[in-house]
């Protein structure tokens, strides 16, 4: 009985995780652009976004395929798109060294889209297991709160999840 009641909490920690952060502003962060810029969270606010988040480089094709995804679905003009590359380095990394390496990865036209941030606060506040091979997808409103999220590689709901998501701040 005891390992069924935990199992049952276990599995709906992540509905109450998500449902007490939903419509919860964007917590504060600072990160660093591909572009060597220092950028904020405040910088997400006044448009609406989708925030890409990629918690590990075993998510990056995730990533890569929401990246296609969004630009080829979502009309870039009504909402910006921002990855946020939410890493945690090793003790002999500098952050100077993981832009570099981000860079050689990622085309020039994207480097101001795409944001380093080398420590885990929002990746606590946004309720993402470090380490996770997923990408996940947030859609901001123009206040910075979160409308919707969702996990892993794009599929037809996914896409449709976010879409409708991004229409309702129209």
């Amino acid at each position: 009985m005891r390992t069924s009641i935990t199992l049952t909490l276990a599995l709906l920690w992540p509905v109450t995780a998500w449902s007490q952060l939903s419509n919860s502003p964007i917590p504060d962060f600072t990160a660093t652009a591909l572009t060597g810029e220092t950028v904020s969270a405040a910088q997400l606010i006044g448009q609406p976004t989708i925030l890409i988040v990629t918690p590990s480089t075993d998510a990056a094709k995730s990533t890569r395929l929401w990246a296609e995804a969004l630009r080829k679905n979502i009309d870039q003009t009504q909402v910006r798109i921002r990855d946020v590359l939410a890493i945690d380095l090793p003790f002999f990394m500098s952050e100077e060294d993981a832009i570099g390496r981000a860079r050689e990865k990622i085309p020039v036209r994207y480097h101001d889209q795409t944001w380093i941030l080398s420590e885990s606060s929002l990746e606590v506040a946004l309720n993402i297991p470090r380490d996770s091979a997923k990408a996940f997808v947030f859609v901001l409103d123009a206040k910075g709160a979160v409308i919707a999220r969702v996990e892993g590689e794009p599929d037809d709901g996914k896409i449709i999840e976010v879409e409708k998501a991004v229409h309702s701040t129209q």
